[in-house]
């Protein structure tokens, strides 16, 4: 029965077609030559509801109901300088206190055109355009904020995000280790046509835990991943088809070989192969895709399809096989305020289980409110 079961929403998720696509999340705004000395209030929010049903022992269920708030004053000390600071907060329903508040400082500087710097909170999580297997959508709303510092490239033929993610500072004697993640991803751009676009993908992640002044006893580790393959995407008026193959590498460096050791993985190192391929619509996307991992792990990656399990490092399974399909369906209220429905479908084909299945639903708001044009006081 369970097999029949899987078979038959095999073939009906077949006829759907979604990447872990951030454009309906991203909070990227690039600088303004127009906006010198400009004084605004940023009011960014999400509303979410998310439920995981994960049957699968590679990966743990969630629910949650709850809001993500981002109030900031913004100014820009000249056309090449902006400010950000404000907080961040996450309020679930049912507990009766923020479980994040995180204060947030922002310093994003033009060097030259086509080039920004970001120091202090970046433009993380799905701002990156990591695949699943290498950041797990649920990252957004459990740890959205990222801080450290980031390069940010766009030209006709390159764009290019590289950044670096201290995300656990230690002070001399502190009993745990260093925590932060460099990451690049980037896009070239072969062939852009009216109807036609070919982009090289490239995405790279270093997960570091060490360091030299704390007094934790185990050696400091390294996780490596890469990937590289085509975004290949035929445009028509109203719908866009692409196709997207990728290559996945995995390496983990210092890796210990106890069992009982906290940062113990079983594999050293391995690969993926993910092909999907997405139908896009102004009110809807569909996407399936089929994912075969070997021996694979990712720092920030979606469970189900890693080699080992997340909640525990001894139960482990080398050869993955994934088919997934997702459905989108997205409304835009306007620019600033958009509404997206989302379900999801993975089906392990190794493993006799029932498929894995979630979905969510998110209201986004990201307004600008103007106050005034601050006078420099050096003119007189």
């Amino acid at each position: 029965m369970k097999r029949l079961l899987k078979h038959l929403l095999i073939l009906l998720f077949l006829s759907f077609g979604n990447i872990l696509e951030a454009s309906m999340f991203k909070t990227e705004n690039l600088l303004l030559d127009s906006c010198e000395r400009n004084l605004s209030f940023r009011f960014e929010s999400t509303s979410f509801l998310k439920n995981n049903e994960y049957e699968s022992d590679f990966a743990t269920s969630l629910s949650g109901i709850g809001v993500m708030l981002k109030p900031t004053l913004e100014y820009y000390l000249n056309y090449n300088t902006r400010l950000n600071v404000g907080f961040f907060g996450t309020k679930f329903s049912g507990v009766n206190h923020f479980t994040n508040l995180i204060p947030i400082y922002q310093i994003h500087h033009k060097i030259i055109p086509g080039l920004e710097l970001v120091f202090g909170s970046l433009y993380g999580n799905l701002n990156h355009g990591l695949s699943e297997p290498f950041y797990r959508f649920d990252l957004y709303y459990t740890n959205n904020i990222e801080y450290g510092l980031q390069l940010l490239h766009k030209s006709k033929y390159t764009e290019s995000d590289v950044w670096l993610n201290w995300e656990k500072f230690i002070f001399e004697g502190d009993p745990f280790q260093e925590e932060f993640t460099v990451g690049n991803h980037t896009k070239l751009n072969f062939i852009k046509t009216k109807g036609i676009d070919i982009k090289g993908d490239l995405q790279v992640l270093l997960f570091h835990k060490g360091g030299e002044i704390d007094t934790y006893a185990g050696p400091a580790i390294y996780i490596f991943n890469g990937a590289y393959g085509l975004d290949l995407t035929l445009k028509t008026k109203h719908i866009n088809y692409s196709l997207k193959p990728k290559l996945f590498w995995y390496q983990g460096l210092r890796l210990p070989n106890n069992p009982k050791s906290e940062n113990y993985q079983p594999y050293k190192n391995g690969k993926g192969l993910m092909v999907s391929s997405d139908v896009d619509h102004k009110f809807m996307n569909f996407e399936f895709g089929y994912w075969k991992g070997e021996k694979f792990l990712s720092s920030k990656g979606e469970s189900l399809f890693m080699s080992v399990s997340e909640s525990s490092p001894n139960f482990h399974q080398a050869n993955r096989k994934i088919f997934y399909s997702k459905l989108r369906l997205k409304r835009y209220l306007s620019d600033n305020l958009k509404l997206e429905l989302r379900g999801n479908l993975y089906v392990d084909l190794k493993n006799d289980v029932l498929p894995d299945y979630s979905f969510g639903l998110y209201f986004i708001a990201n307004e600008l409110f103007f106050i005034r044009k601050l006078e420099d006081s050096r003119v007189k």
